[in-house]
């Protein structure tokens, strides 16, 4: 297992117990350099959200290892024609906590809707610590969210927002068959961007959504808009976002996904400082909530992740096929 955080190893241990699996762990990154490490294993864990690249698939070959099974549903960052040459079958865990991220969503939607950050960098820079008029907020119940998305992460993000009275529409490639009346679909994705208060994006990054928020759509948006991003930091340009918020083309984002995340980003014992010039600047923008691609992290979410992932790794030794193989 790769990439290993101290709050996942009681249940790797545990795990390793019950099955009678010798699971080996290490908090280092899969790539050519570390690839090695797993000479003489069946199978790997791995959570990054760094490339999986044809060169380490080749080296994966030439170790005589067939299974990879992610601990996160997202495969943007594998080359998956490398995988299948190399005969290297691939797992995710679909569905480790929906409703983890979606509450991350709707706290980031709360915290953008009443100006927390306002509030704090008056206390930071400041050091004032007062009622301000300028800090007047809206209610969630006061605004269209559109919800771009409708998987199961989407679905819970709904449940959520409708429980604090907020209108929600929806846009889906592969919509539902039923809303259960909780939202009702547009037709197209200009209508989330005309009509939404709030845009939550709960899709998978491909190579057709890359950069699909970007300048063209910030000015579609509303000038009182907010933006969050719970998903793939691909989905959004960076530079257009942060022009977008310097300008006052949308008043504010979430940001738990940002693009080239580094390494550092998903090592627990990473002591480096960040230097990255754009989470920075985001950082001291009162209305920007930046967080470390910490959406997923809850200790239901970390249990379910360990287990769907070795369990399926368990399964492709013993020469079954898993519910969750990535075609």
């Amino acid at each position: 297992m790769y990439n290993v955080r101290d709050d996942e190893i009681p249940f790797v241990e545990k795990w390793g117990k019950d099955h009678g699996v010798e699971v080996k762990y290490t908090t280092t990154t899969l790539n050519q350099e570390t690839v090695e490490e797993a000479a003489g294993f069946d199978g790997i864990s791995c959570l990054q959200t760094i490339p999986y690249s044809k060169e380490l698939f080749d080296s994966l070959n030439n170790l005589g290892i067939k299974y990879l099974s992610l601990r996160n549903v997202g495969t943007d960052n594998i080359d998956l024609p490398a995988a299948k040459s190399n005969d290297v079958k691939i797992t995710n865990v679909p569905a480790y906590s929906p409703d983890s991220i979606a509450e991350f969503a709707v706290m980031m939607a709360l915290y953008l809707s009443r100006k927390v950050g306002y509030m704090r960098q008056q206390l930071n820079q400041n050091h004032q610590y007062h009622f301000s008029p300028s800090f007047m907020g809206r209610l969630i119940s006061e605004q269209t969210v559109g919800v771009i998305g409708t998987g199961r992460i989407g679905r819970a993000a709904i449940k959520l927002f409708k429980g604090l009275g907020a209108n929600v529409i929806a846009y889906d490639k592969y919509p539902q068959k039923s809303t259960n009346g909780q939202y009702v679909y547009v037709k197209s994705l200009d209508e989330i961007y005309a009509q939404s208060d709030i845009i939550s994006i709960h899709m998978p990054a491909t190579d057709d959504n890359y950069h699909q928020f970007n300048h063209e759509v910030f000015e579609q948006m509303k000038d009182t808009a907010l933006l969050i991003n719970t998903a793939r930091g691909s989905i959004v340009d960076t530079n257009d976002l942060m022009y977008a918020l310097q300008s006052g083309e949308i008043a504010g984002a979430g940001i738990d996904t940002i693009e080239n995340e580094s390494a550092d980003l998903q090592d627990s014992r990473s002591t480096k400082q960040v230097t990255d010039p754009d989470i920075l600047k985001f950082s001291m923008m009162p209305n920007v909530l930046i967080t470390p691609h910490s959406a997923f992290h809850t200790s239901e979410a970390v249990k379910n992740m360990i287990d769907i992932s070795l369990g399926n790794l368990k399964q492709m030794v013993e020469g079954q096929t898993p519910e969750d193989l990535v075609d």
